[in-house]
């Protein structure tokens, strides 16, 4: 087994999309990867791993009892990353349950606070 401190990230989308798809062409289509590609990902996740991972048969590729473990692991992982690195939600003060405090000086609350105030 191939040491898993260079295990690259790609391979667990590969994972992940030849698990739902179970055809490497397709797979491939959803990853915007050639087949050959794809092939060639699977070959490191299956050396990486030491399993074969998903097996030809006549009803298709089927997962490996080890592929099959996997894959829970590997989406909670992947959904932890899309999570943590998704954009911030954009700030709607109408929705806000915040409060906020304004430290000003007197020239501010006499001058700017009346027409700051009708804005909100």
């Amino acid at each position: 087994m191939r040491s898993l401190r260079h295990f690259d990230l790609n391979l667990l989308l590969v994972f992940e999309a030849l698990m739902r798809e179970r055809h490497v062409t397709r797979a491939a289509e959803t990853l915007h990867l050639s087949q050959p590609a794809l092939s060639h990902a699977l070959k490191r996740l299956r050396e990486a791993l030491d399993d074969p991972l998903l097996v030809r048969t006549e009803n298709g590729m089927q997962p490996t009892p080890r592929a099959l473990a996997l894959l829970p692991v590997v989406q909670q992982a992947l959904g932890q990353l899309r999570e943590g690195l998704a954009p911030p939600a954009m700030f709607l003060p109408g929705k806000s349950k915040r409060r906020f405090t304004l430290a000003t000086t007197d020239y501010f609350e006499e001058v700017m606070y009346p027409p700051f105030l009708a804005n909100c």
